[in-house]
């Protein structure tokens, strides 16, 4: 349960964060599944770009906060709190070369 359109807005935030971090000829891939054991939706998006810059790791879900020229820094933060007011959450890890950003969401909980 929840709102579809606000699921979306955060996942397609997550996604074009990671084309607009990555150069042309790069990957990425979205993967959703369902876990039974713990009745959760996991959402994945990979990319096999630059990588997340290490300054920006413990800040990267916060407002205004970027790492590309002419970016808002909110698109991150706006995913986070839409996913967090489904009672979700979101996670990445990150390296030169393979990005993932996780988002787990429960089945079962409306904002």
């Amino acid at each position: 349960l929840g709102d579809g359109a606000l699921l979306h807005r955060a996942i397609e935030n997550i996604v074009r964060n990671a084309l607009q971090h990555t150069p042309g000829g790069t990957e990425v891939l979205l993967d959703v599944r369902f876990l039974p054991d713990t009745n959760m939706t996991e959402i994945v998006v990979t990319d096999n770009g630059p990588g997340v810059p290490p300054e920006l790791k413990d800040t990267l879900f916060y407002p205004l906060v970027t790492g590309r020229v002419g970016g808002t820094g909110l698109g991150l933060a706006v995913a986070q709190d839409l996913i967090t007011r489904h009672a979700g959450i979101i996670e990445f890890d990150s390296r030169p070369g393979h990005t993932v950003f996780t988002v787990l969401l429960p089945m079962n909980t409306c904002p």
